[in-house]
């Protein structure tokens, strides 16, 4: 890949012996948030790399307010990670922000990287970009595709990030899109799966949550059916519950039949074959998975189908849900906690979250893209 000569002359001081190495990572600060949840993941491999500052913008401080969110297995565990390195915070006001992106962009950084969520208050990714040209840094933009429509796409963005020498976007088409639009000398535009979170099934008016629970485990099945039991009753009719759970104890069928919504829920008492758990995964707005062993079988076919998925458990951190955006905890003991985390997963019916071992793969991509620029600014000089 070669840079551009006419989008290099920003480095200013940069020079091919330039052994900056330290990234600064921009955007939502919220763990109960997948842009959030996203970013930490990002900022995580990153730091397997190299150092890493995360900056957390936060442009509504009452975003979350009434809005009721499960807890992120991922963000769990990244929370007992250590080394990830230090964390700044940008204030609401644009005429500061853009001063304190500068102060945080320190003369050992050489790579500031933006993530964008389109459908959210973004214009702070300018001040961002600029101040990463200014201080000499190769500035990225990681912009997540949605699934499709007018206002949450990374096409809307366009404007926004214009200035910026990289744009990664999840989806082939919008990177081709944004590629055409910027045109010869705009910046480099290509997509990465990382960011891809859009096309899993289309929206439905049919809510359809499938539940895998472990043999005769009554205490798992109560809870779950209490919390499928606080749909109101109004809007019941949207909702479906399927059962799989093999029992040898009569009180398992008879607990369904005496739950409040029993019409709404159907038991699959029998073993599923690979292809028939895929299918059953592929069909379902959201699942529920009663605690899974690390080589759970139903829990790798979900994370494989990218779908929003609730971890029943008794643990404070599970052994699953490393790195798995769409990976929520809930309480197994707890029936509004695990009404909370359905409800929340059913919200992001619409998504297809990546698998966790692309996280890795784009930090990658963004050291490497450093290298590479450093290689090619060494080959100009010795021309």
């Amino acid at each position: 890949m070669l840079w551009r000569a006419e989008e290099s002359t920003h480095l200013g001081s940069v020079t091919a012996n330039d052994s900056r190495r330290a990234v600064v990572v921009a955007g939502p600060g919220s763990s109960l948030t997948v842009p959030g949840i996203i970013v930490s993941e990002i900022v995580q491999n990153l730091a397997k790399f190299t150092q890493v500052t995360r900056v957390v913008v936060d442009s509504n401080p009452d975003s979350m307010t009434g809005l009721h969110r499960a807890t992120s297995l991922a963000a769990a565990h990244g929370a007992v990670n250590i080394g990830v390195g230090s964390q700044g915070r940008v204030p609401i006001g644009s005429r500061f922000r853009a001063q304190d992106f500068l102060d945080l962009i320190g003369p050992d950084v050489g790579t500031v990287v933006a993530y964008a969520w389109p459908g959210i208050d973004n214009a702070w990714i300018r001040q961002f970009i600029r101040a990463g040209r200014t201080a000499g840094a190769l500035t990225v933009v990681a912009c997540a595709s949605l699934p499709k429509s007018n206002r949450a796409r990374a096409e809307s963005l366009a404007g926004i990030v214009a200035d910026a020498d990289v744009i990664l976007v999840g989806d082939e088409s919008e990177a081709k899109g944004l590629a055409s639009a910027y045109g010869r000398y705009g910046p480099i535009v290509e997509s990465h799966r990382a960011l891809s979170l859009g096309g899993r099934r289309e929206q439905v008016s049919n809510q359809q949550i499938t539940a895998f629970v472990p043999k005769d485990d009554g205490g798992s099945l109560a809870t779950l059916l209490a919390a499928f039991d606080a749909i109101p009753e109004a809007s019941i009719n949207a909702y479906t519950l399927q059962i799989v759970m093999r029992h040898d104890d009569l009180s398992v069928p008879k607990m369904i039949a005496e739950s409040y919504h029993t019409k709404h829920v159907e038991l699959i008492g029998e073993n599923v074959s690979s292809v028939e758990l895929l299918e059953l995964c592929t069909a379902s707005s959201a699942l529920s998975i009663a605690e899974p062993t690390v080589d759970s079988r139903v829990y790798s076919t979900a994370v494989a189908v990218g779908i929003a998925t609730v971890v029943l458990s008794e643990q404070r951190l599970p052994k699953v849900g490393y790195g798995y955006v769409g990976g929520f905890l809930a309480d197994r003991n707890r029936p509004v906690s695990v009404h909370v985390a359905l409800i929340h997963a059913l919200r992001l019916a619409g998504l297809r979250f990546p698998s966790p071992e692309s996280w890795a793969e784009f930090a990658q991509r963004i050291v490497g893209e450093r290298q590479r620029e450093h290689l090619e600014l060494k080959l100009s000089v010795e021309a």
